[in-house]
C-alpha cells in the first residue's frame, strides 16, 4: 500500500522509525497506516507532504483511494 509515498520516503533517506518520531507516533502506528489496518487522517496526511516535500496538489498521488497507486 502507499507505494508512490514509499518510494519517495526511500528516495529523502526517511526510515519508518525517523518517521515515526517526525510525526510524533509510535512505529507500530506508522506500519498500520501503511498497511492500512488504521486510516491516516487529514492532518497526517498534510503533515507528509510537508515531510516528502510535495504539493498539496499532489495529495491524490501519495494518498490514492483505498491506498492503492494506479
Amino acid at each position: 500500500m502507499y507505494r508512490y509515498l514509499s518510494g519517495r520516503l526511500r528516495q529523502l533517506g526517511i526510515r519508518q522509525t525517523d518517521l515515526a518520531k517526525a510525526m510524533g507516533l509510535s512505529e507500530a502506528s506508522i506500519s498500520h497506516r501503511f498497511r492500512g489496518r488504521t486510516p491516516w487522517s487529514i492532518d497526517e496526511m498534510y503533515q507528509l507532504l510537508d515531510i516528502c516535500r510535495a504539493q498539496p496538489e499532489e495529495l491524490h498521488i501519495y494518498f490514492p483511494r483505498g491506498g492503492k497507486s494506479a
